[in-house]
């Protein structure tokens, strides 16, 4: 499970707010991730930790290093309330779903240690298998086929539609489910309230083109099933240029199948995008709510990352860029 770079730099503990993202969080450095250990983990407890910097912003990483280095481990420790929730839904998830055929298809992350909030740390955190693996925005330039990936990404969200009976919510109106009409409306929440400085960061006009575009199918009806909701780059890890693992399911659940489709401006251009939306076989309703779910991701994504100088900031740059550079139905 390799989001990013190692890098030693320990994130900041409570009081010393230099490496936080959010505006409150929760002490998840070293000496924490040791503390836990040594009690839940004894035999991890005195391995090397290297802390992981990444694209993700929830969780904070630590990788524990075994001595033969065939056995290491990551801690994930939740940053925040909300992220807590997600560790603690994916703690009940992820031995179902490491159970199902998708597991065959790509490689899932598998609990070794599910910790409960204590005196230690007041939220949910896991102790996982290490999964060899970059995610797709570290290796950009590196010797990945883009529409190999294309057609692996689209193949694995085909198995992803399909799974049932899994211990997920169904997803609220606006909270990657359907209808879609609250995602525009919290487009323009994003855009209005000044406290996001939105003319200063990001092209306003040209987002409420696309808005007024999507707004047809603000009321469309949506078919409901198992989605992953979060196939950000982070999330997607290639071992040797292909899609080798799928990360980070706390926002599971069932809801619209367009939420899926993010890699289509997360991750391709368009040559790419072509190939994804052909392997994909989805109807145009479909595809242009996605293209909302993701302009309302990458929108809130530059707004709130870019003024914290934070690489996820980056990422939902440049998947709106790509969202507002495709060409408007009446300049096809």
């Amino acid at each position: 499970m390799t989001p990013g770079a190692d890098d030693r730099t320990p994130p900041a503990a409570t009081g010393d707010r230099s490496d936080w993202i959010h505006d409150a969080e929760t002490d998840t450095s070293e000496p924490v991730v040791r503390r836990l250990l040594q009690r839940h983990c004894p035999d991890l407890a005195d391995l090397p930790l290297d802390y992981l910097r990444s694209t993700g912003t929830s969780n904070a990483l630590w990788r524990i290093r075994s001595e033969n280095g065939t056995g290491d481990r990551v801690v994930r420790l939740p940053r925040t309330d909300g992220a807590d929730q997600s560790v603690a839904q994916e703690i009940a998830l992820l031995p179902a779903l490491t159970s199902t055929q998708l597991a065959d298809v790509v490689e899932l992350p598998r609990l070794v240690h599910a910790g409960l909030p204590d005196d230690l740390f007041p939220h949910h955190w896991t102790v996982m298998e290490w999964i060899e693996g970059e995610d797709v925005w570290f290796s950009a330039g590196s010797d990945a086929n883009m529409t190999e990936l294309a057609v692996d990404v689209a193949a694995a969200i085909g198995y992803i539609v399909e799974l049932e009976g899994l211990p997920v919510p169904d997803r609220e109106p606006g909270t990657r489910g359907g209808p879609f009409s609250p995602v525009l409306a919290r487009v323009e929440r994003w855009l209005t309230d000044p406290v996001w400085r939105a003319a200063e960061l990001l092209d306003v006009t040209a987002v409420r083109r696309i808005v007024d575009q999507l707004a047809e199918h603000a009321s469309d009806p949506v078919p409901r099933c198992f989605v992953h909701g979060d196939l950000i780059p982070g999330n997607l890890l290639l071992q040797d240029g292909q899609l080798s693992a799928i990360i980070d399911w706390g926002g599971a659940g069932y809801g619209d199948p367009a939420q899926d489709l993010a890699p289509a401006w997360a991750l391709f251009d368009p040559p790419e995008r072509s190939v994804f939306q052909a392997a994909l076989n989805v109807d145009e309703a479909t595809w242009q709510r996605a293209k909302g779910f993701e302009l309302e991701h990458a929108v809130g994504g530059v707004l709130y990352y870019r003024p914290r100088r934070h690489p996820l900031g980056d990422v939902m740059a440049k998947t709106l860029q790509r969202i507002l550079s495709e060409p408007m139905p009446a300049d096809v």
